[in-house]
């Protein structure tokens, strides 16, 4: 299949940011693709077509994106093959991952800052720092996600 340039455009905009992340160029472009194409849900095989990738690299790329919750795969009635979309809600889950993530390094530096004891706090700066970034972030984040979920925008069509 062949796309537009500013499609093309986009989508390779989303795998460099994929790739600079450290993840697989190719998941950036399945997602960049599944944020803009037309119909909403497209086979693995249209994805290839798209993308240039083999089957496997889709199937593996596809099962990342699955795993992180930003893609799922759907049946369409009349259709023998699985399609895969953007999952509803994958903006909010992957927040709320990164939360999970935010609450683990605040504990990690919590057990640095034991692990110092009663050091003078010139000497712990900056793991006190580290904790308290996350520590902030940890307490505010859960509003700041609420706050999204109360909106008209957040709610699927």
């Amino acid at each position: 299949m062949t796309l537009e340039p500013r499609s093309e455009a986009f989508i390779e905009r989303v795998a460099e940011f994929f790739a600079r992340l450290g993840h697989q160029r190719i998941a950036g472009r399945l997602l960049g693709w599944l944020l803009i194409c037309d119909p909403p849900h497209q086979s693995a095989a249209e994805l290839a077509s798209v993308s240039g990738a083999s089957k496997a690299s889709i199937s593996i790329n596809l099962r990342l994106l699955t795993t992180a919750g930003l893609v799922e795969r759907i049946g369409v009635p009349g259709e023998r093959r699985g399609f895969y979309r953007l999952r509803p809600g994958a903006w909010t889950q992957d927040l709320s991952s990164k939360l999970a993530q935010i609450a683990e390094l605040r504990r990690v530096a919590d057990s640095g800052l034991r692990l110092l004891g009663d050091v003078p706090e010139e000497k712990s700066r900056r793991l006190r720092r580290m904790r308290d970034y996350y520590a902030f972030m940890e307490h505010e984040l859960p509003a700041v996600i609420d706050r999204w979920l109360a909106t008209d925008e957040a709610q699927e069509p």
